[in-house]
């Protein structure tokens, strides 16, 4: 099959983005259901192949589906590439949220949380570590939902590492990753990584930056405020008792063995207090 047969399957074909080997298009299929159309040249990527491999496995509300992948015939580099049919979300990043100039009140705040931590409970069951939990890939939803997407650092804690044990450092993105990621030490990552970038992002998400990113040069230097900068701590209204800011502070613990064990303890810490917040409806 070539990409002019597939795509010929879809009506109101609209193109979102072209970046790196990537080209992803929103289009319409004929029962009416919208879908994310993916075009990734690089067909034996292993990282793009291990994504498929987890999500396709996954049955979360918050993370959208897979709901075919295959190799399609790209005629203009007369090659196979890889094609990929996913759910659509219409809405948009909290990247570009916060960069509109919105800031997360409690009750944002809480539901970004409250369904990432949902989220992290089942992939944690699955062994599954996402370790790329920023801004740029949870999508605020017209639907008032919040979605996490992008498994291409994902790890599969029970399957062959992607990344060589020598590298001095892992894949990551600055000013999110915790220091056992960011120095490859495969043997710590662990529930508590993904943890601590959730943390991260929702202390941005209320303060509108990243305490370690901020007035950061260098990749280097970015590295070294996330190993030693205490990020101020956050005061939001309805917050009585300060005791979602302190499971903030606790989610971005410098130290593993003070964050939460699991996401079900750092889930179950959040239900214990949410008599003391006061939520908008």
């Amino acid at each position: 099959m070539t990409i002019s047969e597939l795509k010929s399957k879809f009506s109101n074909i609209e193109k979102l983005k072209v970046g790196g080997q990537k080209t992803v298009y929103k289009v319409k299929a004929v029962n009416g259901k919208i879908f994310a159309l993916k075009f990734i040249t690089n067909a034996s990527d292993p990282r793009v192949l291990q994504e498929i491999d987890i999500v396709s496995k996954l049955n979360i509300e918050n993370v959208p589906r897979i709901i075919e992948s295959g190799l399609v015939y790209d005629e203009q580099i007369d090659e196979n590439i890889l094609y990929i049919i996913e759910d659509y979300i219409e809405g948009v990043s909290l990247r570009d949220w916060l960069q509109a100039g919105n800031k997360a009140d409690l009750s944002m705040a809480h539901k970004i949380l409250s369904t990432l931590l949902d989220v992290e409970v089942t992939l944690e069951k699955s062994n599954i570590l996402h370790r790329d939990i920023n801004p740029n890939n949870i999508i605020v939803g017209t639907d008032e939902k919040i979605y996490l997407i992008d498994f291409g650092l994902a790890k599969n804690l029970i399957g062959n590492s992607l990344t060589r044990t020598t590298s001095p450092h892992g894949p990551f993105t600055p000013g999110y990753a915790s220091h056992e990621q960011f120095n490859n030490n495969k043997l710590a990552q662990d529930v508590r990584t993904d943890l601590f970038q959730i943390g991260v992002t929702v202390y941005e998400a209320c303060s509108g930056s990243n305490p370690f990113r901020e007035n950061g040069d260098s990749v280097y230097e970015i590295m070294t405020k996330t190993m030693t900068v205490v990020p101020n701590a956050l005061i939001i209204n309805g917050d009585t008792k300060g005791m979602f800011t302190q499971l903030i502070s606790m989610l971005m613990a410098k130290n593993q063995s003070q964050r939460p064990n699991t996401a079900l303890d750092a889930q179950r810490y959040l239900k214990a207090i949410e008599n003391s917040l006061t939520l908008e409806e």
